[in-house]
């Protein structure tokens, strides 16, 4: 009676372990409105060329301290550059549009 007792004491604690190690795939979250996330941009120029790592340097520095208007003016100099593939301007446009948003959800300056 022992001896089963505790053979199933071992086989319990055996699948609770087994069910605990599943893997679970993790979730992206939800991009929100009005925060710049540069990752994909970083992802579509894993080599850049030096205009397009000047260009990369100060868009991150402006989209951190929320210089939008900065971080436009790297965009548009990024757009325009020549040999640029698709998945590159995809995430171009995909940054403009983020930074076009945070720009409308900035609050209104106070007046004085």
């Amino acid at each position: 009676m022992k001896a089963t007792h505790y053979l199933l004491i071992v086989l319990m604690a055996g699948v609770l372990a087994l069910v605990g190690c599943g893997k679970s795939t993790p979730k992206a979250p939800p991009r929100q409105p009005g925060v710049v996330d540069l990752t994909d941009l970083q992802q579509a120029f894993p080599t850049p060329t030096p205009d397009a790592k000047t260009s990369l340097d100060k868009l991150r520095f402006s989209a951190r301290y929320g210089r939008f208007e900065a971080a436009l003016v790297e965009l548009d100099k990024l757009v325009g550059l020549p040999d640029l593939t698709e998945p590159q301007k995809k995430a171009i446009n995909e940054v403009i549009e983020q930074v076009k948003t945070a720009i409308n959800m900035r609050p209104a300056a106070p007046s004085q």
